[in-house]
C-alpha cells in the first residue's frame, strides 16, 4: 500500500480564495495566472511541502467546450521532503496557441530519495516481512535525475497528427545509506552494475496520433490511437536502444453520466536500454511511467515491474454523481488494470502471468482543467491508495 496516512493539500485556482498567491504581472491581458501552496504527509516520504506558479492562457468563451483544456499553460512546479526527496519543474504546454500546432517541454530536476527498487522482471516479490524496524526501507533506492522533454505536434488531416519530439535525461541510481536495500544485495551479488553510475539517456522519436476525444482531462467519449517510434544512439550518449510503444485508448458514453471506457498498450525495445530506461512509456504529449503507479496500473505501487517489453490493459466505469457545467464534476470510478513485462523473451499477446487488480475511487474536475482524485486499489501486494491529479488514460 502507498499508505497515504494524512494528505492535505491546499489548492484554489485562477483568481480565487485564500489559499490563492499575490497574483503577479502576467503574459498578457488574455493571460491568467493560478498559484498554491502544496503541504502534505506520506509514509514514503513524510512532510513534503511546494509551491506551484503558472499561467494559463484560457479559451475563448466560443471554443470554452473544445477538447483542450487551455490554449496554453507555462508553469513552475517544486517541492521538498523531509525524507530528502525534492524536485523544481519548468513547463510549457501549447496545445492550442497556433492553430494546428502543438506544443510541449518540461525541465526537472529531481532527487527521488525513496524510489521503488523491486529488481527486474516479471517475477519479483514485494514480501512485506522483508520491511521491518531494523530496515524499513529496504525496496527503495536513492534516484536522481535531471530532465528535458520536449516535442511538436502538426495536425495533418482531420484529427490525426504527426509527432516529432527529444528526451534528454542524466540518471543515476544509488543505495540508500546506514540502511540495508535490496538494491545493495542485488550490487554485491554482482546482479546488477548501474549502481552510483551517471547515466545519459538521449532518445529522438516520432510517431502519428489519431485524437478524437470530447474532452483531453475527463473524456467520455471518442478515441485516442497512436504509434512512436523511439531511438538512441551512444553516439549522442550513453546508450543504445529502439522503443516502440502502440496504444489505444476508446470511451463510450452509456446515457449522460455513465461511461465504459479502455486503454490497451504494447512497449518493445531493443538493443541495450539502462535500467533508468525501463520504466518509461513513451505517449504524446507526457511521458509515463509503467508498470505500476496511477498511470499504469492502479492496484501496483510505482515502477512495480520493469521489462524491456511490457503490455498491459485498463478497464474503467465512470459514474458522474454531481456536476455544475464549466464548474465542476464529481465521478465515481470502478477499475481493473492487468498487465505484465518482458525480460529475456519475446513479447507476445497473452494471458500467462498477468498482474491483475482492481478499485475504484472518486474523482474531482475543476473548471475543466484541473483534475483531484483518489483510489483505492487491491491487487498482487495487498492495497494501494493513491493520489492522482490527472485521469490515468
Amino acid at each position: 500500500m502507498s499508505r497515504w496516512a494524512f494528505l492535505l493539500l491546499l489548492a484554489v485556482f485562477p483568481r480565487g480564495g485564500a489559499a490563492q498567491l499575490p497574483n503577479l504581472p502576467t503574459i498578457g491581458r488574455n493571460w491568467t495566472d493560478v498559484s498554491y501552496p502544496k503541504i502534505f504527509y506520506t509514509t514514503r516520504n513524510e512532510f513534503t511541502f511546494g509551491l506551484y506558479y503558472a499561467q494559463i492562457r484560457p479559451m475563448a468563451f466560443a471554443d470554452f467546450f473544445e477538447p483542450q483544456p487551455y490554449r496554453g499553460m507555462i508553469g513552475i512546479d517544486g517541492q521538498i521532503s523531509t525524507s530528502g526527496s525534492k524536485f523544481v519543474q519548468l513547463q510549457a504546454r501549447l496545445p492550442r496557441l497556433l492553430e494546428g500546432w502543438r506544443f510541449s517541454a518540461t525541465a526537472e530536476l529531481a532527487r527521488r530519495a525513496r524510489e521503488w527498487y523491486l529488481g527486474i522482471g516479471n517475477d519479483t516479490e514485494l514480501d512485506k516481512s522483508n520491511i521491518t524496524d531494523a530496515q524499513p526501507h529496504f525496496y527503495r533506492s536513492d534516484n536522481r535525475s535531471a530532465l528535458f522533454r520536449g516535442e511538436v505536434q502538426r495536425q495533418i488531416i482531420g484529427n490525426l497528427r504527426v509527432l516529432a519530439g527529444l528526451h534528454l535525461q542524466r540518471w543515476r541510481i544509488d543505495t540508500l545509506d546506514n540502511t540495508p536495500t535490496l538494491l545493495a544485495q542485488h550490487a554485491q551479488m554482482g546482479l546488477v552494475s548501474f549502481v552510483d553510475q551517471p547515466t545519459s539517456d538521449i532518445a529522438f522519436r516520432v510517431g502519428l496520433v489519431y485524437d478524437t476525444r470530447n474532452d483531453e482531462v475527463a473524456p467520455r467519449s471518442g478515441v485516442r490511437a497512436q504509434a512512436i517510434f523511439a531511438v538512441a544512439d551512444s553516439s549522442v550518449g550513453d546508450l543504445s536502444y529502439t522503443r516502440t510503444t502502440l496504444s489505444a485508448a476508446g470511451y463510450l458514453p452509456i446515457g449522460e453520466r455513465l461511461s465504459i471506457n479502455g486503454r490497451g498498450l504494447l512497449q518493445f525495445m531493443g538493443g541495450s536500454p539502462g535500467f533508468g530506461s525501463l520504466d518509461l512509456v513513451e505517449q504524446a504529449d507526457r511521458s509515463i511511467l509503467g508498470l505500476g503507479g496511477g498511470e499504469t496500473h492502479r492496484a501496483l505501487v510505482d515502477r512495480r515491474f520493469l521489462g524491456e517489453d511490457m503490455l498491459f490493459l485498463n478497464l474503467d466505469i465512470r459514474y458522474i454523481i454531481s456536476e455544475s457545467p464549466t464548474l465542476f464534476k464529481v465521478t465515481l470510478i470502478g477499475f481493473f488494470d492487468t498487465g505484465r513485462v518482458f525480460l529475456g523473451e519475446d513479447l507476445r499477446l497473452t494471458t500467462d502471468d498477468l498482474k491483475s487488480g482492481g478499485g475504484g475511487g472518486v474523482a474531482l474536475h475543476l473548471f475543466r482543467a484541473a483534475l483531484v482524485a483518489g483510489t483505492l486499489g487491491f491487487g498482487p501486494d495487498g492495497g494501494v491508495l493513491r493520489f492522482h491529479t490527472r485521469w490515468s488514460f
